[in-house]
């Protein structure tokens, strides 16, 4: 049952002497409720205003201990600076993260927040402070989502702050303006599906391009999201050719993978990059872009330019690529979209013409309409 900070307490006359009433401080453990004391007064007391003042010295126990309760759980004022919270929030939330979004939080405070914000007060965090962090962010990155990404890991920080007692001003986010891409897009390298194909075929053991294996740690990691771990169908041919690889090439091992090294351990991409696909596209003469990374995801990006272009339908390839939704495919592949909507235009209009021409009818019922 909640304390009240601060009790009056009730007198009343009953027959010819007054009473004082009021609830204990302490809880009666086998009711949960606290009990009500009642004090009749002597005779000398002979009006409500007398009563009432007898009634405060019982009183005055009451709120003392009501007073000090409250006064401990009362909100941790904003005087602390941001840096303590960080590394409050560092040591109790942080870990709790997997490891890749642990690793971009850190570098997030370790680069902008720290340096940029770390002195500040709690309290002086309004929304003033924010458009300054996320414009001077934005000006050194020149990339509109490095800049959400960071101010989202504060805004985690901030919420927590909150959440424990701590005096921060709400910030909405819909109240911050986030810069405009400073950069020109970084050129996006993606293999089609014929230059896909002749690298695999090229690759002395093509089944390295597979790895589970997270480059940073080398340990084994989960799917960031449930939709990433959600299953795809499985096309004929790469069950053709893994039924081929079990029967085949398949070396039981302790930890059951199905692809693994001279040493019994799986593959690590970035050895699969640097010893796999670079040597195979330099063998082959496939010319690069200078300064354009090339990586596991050429093939990813290849495959999805592949589905978009063939027609199929944005919401499949969302689900096919694992992207959270079909937003973040539409932020990534645009351009590919725009063009299956010429392609798909063409498509109609030819098959509208098709049908015209073949119906002489349909042609001049159109021209009347006209």
């Amino acid at each position: 049952m909640p304390r009240r900070r601060h009790q009056q307490g009730r007198v009343y006359l009953r027959g010819k002497c007054w009473v004082g009433t009021y609830r204990t401080y302490d809880i009666n453990p086998e009711t949960g409720k606290r009990m009500r004391r009642t004090i009749t007064f002597d005779e000398s007391v002979t009006s409500e205003r007398a009563a009432l003042k007898a009634l405060e010295p019982y009183l005055a126990e009451y709120n003392a201990r009501a007073k000090a309760d409250y006064t401990q759980r009362l909100p941790k004022r904003g005087g602390k600076k941001l840096v303590e919270l960080v590394d409050e929030w560092t040591s109790q939330i942080l870990p709790n993260r997997k490891y890749g979004g642990a690793r971009a939080c850190q570098s997030h405070i370790r680069a902008y927040i720290k340096p940029l914000l770390g002195d500040i007060s709690l309290r002086e965090l309004t929304t003033v402070q924010h458009q300054q962090f996320v414009t001077a962010v934005g000006l050194r990155t020149g990339r509109r989502r490095t800049t959400e990404n960071v101010y989202a890991t504060l805004r985690s920080i901030l919420n927590s702050g909150r959440a424990w007692g701590y005096a921060i001003p709400d910030v909405n986010r819909r109240d911050i303006v986030f810069p405009a891409d400073l950069k020109a897009q970084t050129e996006t390298l993606f293999f089609d599906a014929d230059t896909a194909a002749r690298i695999i075929n090229a690759a002395r053991q093509p089944y390295k391009i597979t790895a589970a294996i997270d480059y940073a740690t080398r340990k084994e990691t989960t799917p960031k999201s449930a939709k990433s771990a959600a299953p795809i169908p499985m096309s004929n041919l790469l069950e053709k050719h893994l039924r081929n690889w079990v029967e085949k090439h398949y070396r039981p091992n302790e930890s059951g993978y199905l692809f693994i090294n001279a040493n019994g351990k799986p593959y690590l991409s970035d050895l699969v990059v640097r010893y796999g696909v670079h040597r195979t596209i330099k063998t082959l003469g496939i010319a690069t872009p200078k300064g354009v990374h090339l990586g596991i995801h050429c093939f990813r990006h290849g495959v999805t330019t592949e589905l978009l272009e063939s027609g199929t339908p944005i919401h499949v390839v969302t689900r096919m690529m694992r992207h959270g939704d079909s937003k973040v495919t539409l932020d990534h592949y645009a351009h590919i979209v725009g063009d299956a909507e010429r392609v798909a235009s063409e498509r109609l209009s030819t098959k509208i013409g098709a049908q015209l021409e073949s119906d002489p009818e349909l042609e001049s019922v159109s021209t009347k309409s006209g």
